[in-house]
């Protein structure tokens, strides 16, 4: 009996430090941090990039998770990703940071060289050069040099643009300060409605014009008479989600339906928000209050002289246009993109989703993106209108060039 009595208490006492061992193990697990490192620490991307934010990954003790599944690389700036790591019912956070940056330098829209400035007014840079960024809506400014406006002469200048990643734009330009400003008399041969059809007639196409206030007072009987089949009327000017009405926006409305011509119609806008333009949008539905238009509502963003001072990127400039064509779309209306060939090339996106108002004043267009009009002239004369006006050729379907 002693023999099996000590064999049994040697088995407790093995089981008991066995159990005690088990138990050293689970507290040392419970009490063992969890872990993460990444493969590299604030790594630098450019804007657009596409990167999958598991592969950042390198060790872990737990099951990882991140919050999205790619990085967030849409705009420049510090970023950062938050990563869990979970084992068993415990759980644990960890932060990624990262720098999204871009090498694209601010654009020139406007050199100033040559520039004539009347003696005696005031200096103002933001009224001789123009310039953008692609994603900063405020790029520094650094001139060099000097204007006396109290002095005729001819000052030359330096103009250094740098965005908020670092790229740079540097240009030399020079102004004059002049007693007066020249005046400019604009001796560009004049062309008749009737002389542009003849010069442009093909198939699957028509012509018309585009006006607004600044034509007056029209006689669209006269105007369908001498071979327009279309007009775009404007019917506003916009700004920080303010329009104006042209004024003579439903005096032409009214008078080109009477007359049997096709309508469309156009906003100019200077708004510099995505509230701004919807806000103008919303403001255009409301005039048209469900108006038939045989054409797409034209959107026209075309201040470039002085770009600077909207404090609006390029980005965020094609995001008026989308903003604007959902409002209006919400309206059961069409949008178009009205723009001229170097700007269309150089700051619009392309799309092959947008429709296209081609403005090029030339014979022919080497314009390579699609577009369903083509503004080609602005020195028109057509019976009905005093003065000049747009020529238009719209096409039945879009086309590439000519």
């Amino acid at each position: 009996m002693k023999k099996r009595t000590g064999l049994k208490y040697a088995v407790m006492i093995l089981l008991l430090l066995v159990g005690i061992s088990a138990c050293g193990a689970g507290i040392y697990f419970l009490f063992t941090d969890l872990t993460l490192t990444f493969t590299e620490e604030n790594p630098e991307f450019l804007v657009g990039e596409k990167r999958r934010a598991l592969d950042f990954v390198a060790e872990t003790n737990g099951a990882v998770t991140a919050e999205k599944k790619r990085l967030d690389t849409s705009l420049p700036g510090e970023k950062e990703m938050v990563y869990t790591v979970k084992k068993d019912f415990r759980t644990k956070d960890f932060v990624f940071r990262y720098t999204v940056t871009e090498n694209v330098p601010p654009k020139v829209l406007r050199t100033g060289d040559g520039v004539v400035l009347e003696r005696g007014t005031k200096f103002d840079i933001d009224q001789v050069i123009s310039y953008g960024d692609n994603l900063d809506p405020a790029p520094k400014l650094r001139l060099k040099g000097k204007v006396d406006m109290d002095k005729n002469g001819t000052y030359p200048l330096t103009a250094i643009v740098k965005d908020a990643c670092g790229n740079k734009t540097k240009w030399d330009f020079t102004v004059e300060v002049a007693d007066s400003v020249p005046y400019y008399e604009d001796t560009r041969p004049r062309t008749s409605f009737a002389d542009f059809r003849n010069a442009n007639a093909g198939k699957d196409r028509s012509f018309g014009i585009d006006v607004s206030v600044w034509q007056g007072d029209i006689d669209f009987q006269k105007v369908r008479a001498a071979g327009c089949e279309f007009v775009i009327i404007r019917i506003g000017y916009s700004e920080k989600g303010t329009v104006t009405e042209d004024s003579k926006f439903r005096q032409n409305f009214e008078r080109a339906r009477k007359a049997g011509l096709k309508v469309g119609i156009y906003l100019f806008s200077e708004d510099a928000s995505d509230q701004e333009i919807r806000s103008s949008a919303r403001w255009v539905l409301k005039q048209l209050d469900g108006a038939k238009l045989d054409l797409p509502i034209a959107f026209d963003w075309e201040n470039y002289q002085n770009f600077q001072v909207y404090g609006v990127d390029f980005r965020t400039m094609n995001g008026l246009y989308d903003a604007f064509a959902d409002e209006v779309g919400k309206g059961g209306y069409e949008c178009m993109l009205y723009g001229s060939k170097i700007y269309l090339e150089d700051l619009w996106e392309d799309r092959d989703t947008r429709i296209i108002w081609l403005a090029h004043y030339a014979d022919e267009t080497d314009y390579k993106g699609r577009f369903m009009l083509w503004q080609k002239a602005d020195t028109g004369r057509i019976d009905g209108i005093e003065g000049d006006v747009d020529l238009n050729i719209l096409y039945s379907k879009d086309i590439s060039g000519k």
